[in-house]
């Protein structure tokens, strides 16, 4: 047999469809790198390895996902902006099936969302970014953009540092001072609230629920109708007095919520089941697939068995990390599909690691303070 009818066997296997020729394949996708001290926003192309677009921006950022893979958002914090990036990768409809397009990425718009952008959440096609300095929430409709822009915002009453989420027909508003979870129709006006979560910080949603981190505990709302119900799961005893949830995440993979905890992480279902670490966790979340990947102040980078918290593997990659001082610029964590990508400011450089195996496969050098990265990636055949 020839190489295409090769192919042609392999592709009926696999289940790919006949048009799809020997030299098509999925895009690994691309990586958004945000400098952690200048305006600088990189974006690398995870096939070939290559810088492909270099932004002056604002300042210093931290990048995030949109939901369909093709942007990110770049909150400038102290400059009282946004960026959006298009990452040069989007579907083409042919009504059997998705082309992929691969072009070459760019900034799409800069713009203000309020004072002091801060928190962002990107869920059912809509993201949402807390403004602290006034504590207003801004709100997108992804697929609006490079369209016609389309944002609403919603008023709080005072600034503050929260965790904002849209859901529905509805936006959520975690606030820190206040202790308190609102809900607002999209048009302002306050339906409810929910109390008793000190010091809130961090949410993530899974299905019908939003969890919420409390310094005493994890504030569960779940979605019932057209209203909510809320729970609260306490700190497991005799937990230590500075150990509490401030960052969750979770995958659909798994019916619970993975928070921060100390020097561990803790699994949130119906209670906090603290899943000890070597170190605290500075980074930490699900690839693709749902293996869930945990950076660690001591500059390692770790897999684990999300139900039970088992390490699976452990990698060494930096020396211990400084978080704190005058200049610190954190670590960031991307996680693909099978691979986590670190952004190492003091190196200057990007790690790719494959997971199965928790090996470095390359170092992209890409110079300044690297910080925040975020993963782009579109489902589709290329051509």
């Amino acid at each position: 047999m020839n190489r295409w009818t090769n192919w042609m066997v392999a592709g009926f296997l696999l289940g790919l469809p006949a048009w799809a020729g020997p030299d098509d394949a999925k895009h690994p996708g691309r990586l958004v790198v945000a400098d952690g001290k200048v305006g600088m926003l990189r974006v690398i192309d995870l096939e070939t390895g290559a810088v492909v677009g270099s932004f002056s921006a604002p300042g210093p950022a931290s990048v995030y996902s949109a939901g369909n893979g093709m942007y990110a958002f770049a909150v400038h914090r102290e400059q009282n902006r946004v960026s959006v990036v298009y990452g040069g990768l989007k579907q083409e409809d042919h009504g059997d099936h998705q082309d992929l397009v691969v072009e070459a990425p760019y900034v799409l718009q800069t713009f203000t969302t309020g004072p002091k952008p801060t928190h962002f959440s990107s869920h059912g096609g809509m993201a949402t970014i807390f403004n602290d300095g006034d504590g207003t929430v801004a709100v997108l409709d992804e697929k609006s953009l490079g369209l016609n822009l389309r944002m609403f915002e919603v008023a709080t009453g005072a600034p503050d540092h929260g965790a904002p989420l849209a859901v529905g027909d509805v936006v959520l508003a975690g606030s820190l001072n206040r202790g308190v979870v609102e809900v607002f129709s999209r048009g302002g006006r306050k339906i409810t609230s929910f109390g008793a979560c000190p010091r809130l910080h961090g949410q993530a949603a899974l299905g019908n629920r939003i969890a919420y981190g409390c310094s005493d505990g994890v504030l569960l709302l779940e979605r019932r109708g057209s209203g909510f119900v809320s729970h609260k799961l306490p700190n497991p005893a005799n937990a230590p007095a500075n150990a509490r949830v401030g960052t969750l995440v979770s995958h659909a993979k798994y019916p619970f919520f993975i928070g921060n905890f100390g020097q561990g992480l803790v699994r949130i279902d119906n209670q906090l089941s603290v899943y000890p670490l070597p170190a605290n966790p500075v980074r930490f979340g699900f690839d693709k697939d749902g293996v869930l990947v945990v950076l660690t102040a001591d500059g390692s980078l770790h897999t684990l068995e999300a139900p039970t918290g088992q390490v699976i593997k452990s990698l060494k990659i930096s020396e211990p990390f400084t978080l704190s001082g005058e200049g610190a610029v954190r670590p960031g964590l991307a996680l693909g599909d099978g691979m986590a990508f670190v952004a190492l400011p003091n190196q200057g450089e990007v790690l790719e690691v494959k997971l199965s195996s928790l090996e470095i496969q390359r170092r992209f050098k890409v110079g300044g303070t690297p910080g925040s990265v975020a993963w782009l990636w579109v489902d589709g055949v290329r051509h």
